[in-house]
């Protein structure tokens, strides 16, 4: 299984984890958040920047390959927008609703997701967007070069 297919997985996984999370948009609608593998797209002229949020992107940070496994160091970052001050609340929540299914299922078919689970929200935020990250350490297969 390659790198970039272990996130595809875990994409996957996240979206049904936070399925039932519906934060407030700036129309004041509920949506659930993307779950979004590396960047954001650029946002064209037209586009409100609000329209992103809330997110969950997921970040390839680093991989070594040691023995029989490789580990892979992915980076989640959550951002959700909310103008009553309180969106740190909701990124809170989902890192929970992300942690707790992890916790549940840690051992998927082609990877594991290894402890500690390291989740951050720093002391600034830009209101009325508010961020999280949360660090995984993965364990894959390593790749295996046929006809060697």
């Amino acid at each position: 299984m390659t790198v970039y297919q272990v996130m595809d997985n875990l994409k996957s996984f996240i979206l049904d984890a936070v399925k039932e999370a519906h934060l407030t948009t700036k129309n004041n609608e509920g949506k659930i958040p993307s779950v979004i593998l590396g960047y954001l797209d650029p946002l064209d002229s037209e586009k409100d920047e609000k329209e992103d949020f809330p997110y969950i992107i997921i970040r390839y940070m680093d991989d070594q390959s040691e023995g029989d496994s490789s580990n892979l160091k992915l980076k989640l970052i959550f951002g959700v927008y909310s103008e009553d001050f309180l969106g740190w609340v909701d990124v809170l929540h989902l890192f929970e609703l992300v942690k707790i299914a992890i916790l549940k299922r840690p051992v998927f078919d082609f990877y594991t997701i290894d402890k500690p689970i390291k989740s951050s929200i720093p002391e600034e935020q830009p209101y009325p967007y508010f961020y999280g990250f949360m660090d995984l350490n993965l364990t894959i297969p390593q790749i295996q070069v046929e006809g060697v």
